[in-house]
């Protein structure tokens, strides 16, 4: 955006600067403001090709940043078909150790765990 507007404030300031000289030259003589005229439009010609160059540099960037920026939506959509699997795997998970916990079968019973017999570690 800032690259835009410095672009056409460059092409406004070369445009009234032609003017004006393209005016003071025409008043300061016949012969003179022809052959002055020849070289502010070979200027301004320039100038041109060289906001042109600049205007083909701009646009290959935009194209560039306009492809990076396709590819980073992929990629959050990616991310976030991910992140919605990993969030159901988890919903089943978690469902699963309350069925889990609910029937008994993580359920320790009322001793807990012992050492096996036979082995003691009171020494």
């Amino acid at each position: 955006m800032q690259n835009r507007k410095r672009l056409t404030n460059i092409l406004i300031a070369g445009t009234l600067t032609v003017l004006v000289l393209t005016v003071f030259l025409a008043f300061r003589g016949t012969n003179t403001a022809v052959a002055d005229t020849t070289s502010v439009e070979t200027a301004v010609v320039e100038t041109t090709v060289e906001l042109s160059d600049d205007t083909v540099a701009l646009q290959a960037q935009v194209e560039a940043l306009q492809a990076q920026n396709e590819q980073l939506r992929e990629a959050i959509t990616t991310m976030q078909a991910r992140e919605a699997e990993y969030q159901a795997q988890i919903e089943a998970a978690n469902q699963t150790i309350n069925e889990l916990s609910q029937s008994g079968t993580l359920a320790l019973g009322s001793e807990g765990f012992q050492a096996r017999p036979g082995h003691s570690h009171d020494h």
